[in-house]
């Protein structure tokens, strides 16, 4: 990959862990629709859990234009999505123990409502217990501090939605708010949200994420950056540039 160019990235992907997510939507074939869709550069962000991250990393090593990264979208207790992206499964896993922590104590039964945790061959190793559908027990500035205590990006999920978006359940963003940028939904243009949201443009970038649930749908909405790769640390430096 030649330094400088422009680089492709999703921030907001799905897999069958979360339980809004297809069962087909399996760590190796959204690594194979990603790599057909010519993306650069992923992140794997099931709901409150990273499970899937590790076999969607895995599957993903036999490509070598692609880099993976953990990440999730954290259920604030506002009910506000927040996406929380990592550079490796140690800062991931940390965010994730501790907000397990914070998750009720409700389950499902897996014939309601799979969690499915898979490996990198797409075979199923088991099922997640507690529901994934739920807010965790921290408001949005536990939750964003939580994330950058453990080198994260924190990131708005789809500000444009009517439910579950920091703007829906607040009415604005708080001034001090320490969020690192805003994700804009596959529903609305960059050229729109600029328009929109204009009294956010200064203090935040704008990013895109195609927030699949389902094959189909990947590569429907991405961000592009010049970078002088794919890697993290330049996703990083886009964002914080």
């Amino acid at each position: 990959m030649k330094a400088g160019q422009l680089i492709r990235a999703d921030v907001h992907l799905h897999t069958c862990l979360s339980p809004c997510a297809d069962i087909t939507q399996s760590p190796m074939r959204i690594i194979e629709k990603v790599n057909e869709k010519k993306i650069d550069l992923i992140f794997i962000t099931d709901h409150n859990s990273v499970e899937n991250a590790f076999a969607a990393v895995e599957a993903g090593r036999k490509y070598m234009n692609l880099k993976i990264y953990p990440g999730m979208e954290i259920t604030t207790k506002e009910e506000i999505h927040i996406l929380s992206l990592f550079e490796n499964l140690i800062n991931a896993c940390n965010t994730k123990d501790y907000i397990n922590n914070y998750l009720p104590d409700v389950y499902f039964e897996k014939e309601r409502l799979e969690q499915v945790i898979a490996n990198e061959y797409d075979e199923v190793e088991g099922f997640y217990g507690k529901s994934l559908f739920s807010a965790v027990d921290l408001n949005l500035d536990e939750t964003i501090d939580l994330i950058h205590a453990n080198n994260g990006l924190a990131i708005a999920a789809h500000i444009d939605r009517q439910s579950f978006s920091i703007i829906s359940q607040l009415g604005f963003i708080p001034e001090k708010c320490k969020l690192d940028a805003l994700e804009i939904s596959p529903n609305m243009s960059l050229k729109d949200a600029n328009e929109i949201y204009k009294d956010y443009t200064l203090k935040y970038k704008f990013v895109k994420g195609s927030d699949s649930h389902s094959l189909h749908t990947i590569g429907c909405s991405y961000t592009e950056f010049n970078g002088k790769d794919n890697s993290f640390s330049s996703f990083y430096n886009f964002i914080n540039g």
